[in-house]
């Protein structure tokens, strides 16, 4: 692992036992652009992260934006309640006090899209370094070798191994979700840089879990209240491992509250994405019992998944960078593109532990 960039846990990556090994692409010239950031096979295993104290950079945010929105630079709301498209505006050289704005932003609108970005090419310590302005960066394979706190997104139909596989057992490939949330601190602040998008097509859909929460009756509010969902990641790690994949944490299972509050605008987010469905890692509402906790969330993903009114879709070109925040949005990629690379890299600050 190189010097300068050192993971975030307590693990001694140097000591981990490791196979490293790099995606097998078949013959022809025309291969990734950005080879450094290919996936790695790297079964290293890290400890279990320790609870630390967070504090939301969108709590310093400005209300105006004044730090983020430049002279010169151009944003629009993407959805009335969703989103927001911004132009003029370089990541790489907002000031710290930009940052937070950011993150407030991204926190009100959950999904902030740039444009016309450099990011992509400042290299990965700096990429890193603003990422890290939002919290502890998060370990998720695959990553490329040495650099664990980038998560790839890489599909080509030249690859033996493409990440994200193509052979879905189902008509759909939308499996709605929000990331890892298992974790005690969940991931909040998310990076999504786009190193070669398709022509047309691989675009994410984002659902507003705020706006979804806004749309429930006060009553149906109350009963919610103070429930609690069970979140269990056990199934994705064995999966993993049956296909050879890395695995990197030991299975984490813990009860979550249903209706979460953001640090940083103290709104109430319906924190169900996915849950129950089994593409999620919420699984049953604690306390209930199971025809009681498959029909509350069936709803709640009913309200979610189906609601076009607080949806949006992210699409991508060239220096694209979406930024989004996990809590308060979920999201699903769109696999309907075909023979064209899609290569993406992800970078995820933890957050608060949810309440």
């Amino acid at each position: 692992m190189p010097s300068q960039i050192q993971t975030e846990t307590t693990a001694n990556v140097n000591q981990a036992t490791s196979n490293i090994g790099r995606l097998d692409l078949r013959g022809g010239d025309d291969g990734p652009r950005y080879p450094q950031y290919l996936p790695s096979v790297e079964h290293a295993t890290f400890p279990d992260w320790e609870e630390i104290n967070y504090v939301d950079p969108g709590t310093r945010g400005t209300a105006d934006k004044r730090h983020l929105f430049v002279p010169g630079s151009r944003h629009k709301a993407i959805t009335p309640r969703i989103g927001e498209e911004i132009r003029g505006v370089q990541l790489t050289q907002l000031t710290k006090e930009g940052l937070d704005d950011l993150a407030l932003l991204a926190a009100e609108r959950g999904v902030v899209v740039f444009r016309d970005q450099d990011f992509k090419d400042i290299g990965v310590q700096k990429q890193l370094e603003t990422a890290r302005d939002f919290g502890r960066l998060h370990i998720h394979p695959p990553y490329p070798k040495g650099i664990p706190e980038m998560h790839v997104v890489y599909k080509d139909q030249a690859a033996e191994n493409a990440i994200k596989p193509a052979d879905l057992q189902s008509v759909s490939s939308v499996v709605w979700h929000s990331d890892h949330t298992a974790e005690q601190q969940t991931p909040g602040y998310t990076f999504f840089v786009a190193l070669e998008v398709p022509e047309t097509g691989g675009d994410t859909l984002f659902v507003s879990a705020t706006e979804a929460y806004k749309q429930l009756s006060d009553g149906y509010k109350q009963t919610l209240e103070g429930l609690k969902i069970v979140h269990d990641n056990t199934s994705m790690i064995e999966y993993a491992k049956s296909k050879g994949l890395p695995a990197r944490f030991s299975p984490q299972k813990r009860s979550h509250p249903l209706i979460r509050t953001h640090p940083a605008t103290g709104e109430k987010i319906l924190w169900a994405i996915g849950a129950g469905e089994g593409n999620g890692m919420p699984r049953y509402i604690e306390g209930f019992k199971k025809e009681e906790s498959d029909s509350t969330l069936r709803l709640l993903n009913d309200i979610l998944q189906r609601s076009g009114d607080i949806q949006m879709r992210a699409t991508y070109e060239p220096g694209t960078v979406v930024v989004w925040d996990n809590r308060a949005v979920g999201h699903t990629p769109v696999h309907d593109h075909k023979g064209e690379r899609r290569h993406f890299v992800s970078i995820s600050a933890m957050a608060e532990t949810p309440y």
